[in-house]
């Protein structure tokens, strides 16, 4: 589990990087990053069939997340979970994370989106 200092969970901020974020998609996850505190949201879409639905998504990405370790202090990252997560393996899921992370470079704020292909 994140330690709290380490969360994004004011719906402001969310709504910020939303709005201000850079997104990057790919099998079902969309990743906004921004510049911030190193903090991480997980959230879905309405999407869902229901709470057990959108539950069991956030806990494999947001587990798939955690096992690669992957933290950017100097970004703030927001993962929108769609309803297609389902249908991937755990495996699939962690590649996912990896390669979405990846794309996110640390040397003056510029983004490599040609690392996803």
């Amino acid at each position: 589990m994140l330690p709290r200092e380490k969360r994004l969970s004011k719906s402001k901020d969310i709504r910020n990087l939303l709005k201000n974020g850079k997104r990057l998609t790919m099998n079902g996850i969309s990743l906004y990053v921004a510049k911030g505190r190193g903090r991480i949201g997980f959230i879905t879409t309405k999407g869902f069939k229901n709470i057990v639905s959108r539950n069991r998504a956030k806990r494999k990405v947001r587990g798939a997340f955690e096992s690669e370790s992957l933290f950017l202090d100097n970004y703030d990252l927001l993962f929108v979970i769609r309803p297609e997560i389902l249908e991937l393996d755990f495996e699939k899921i962690k590649e996912t994370i990896r390669r979405l992370t990846l794309c996110v470079k640390d040397e003056g704020g510029s983004f490599s989106f040609d690392k996803v292909l």
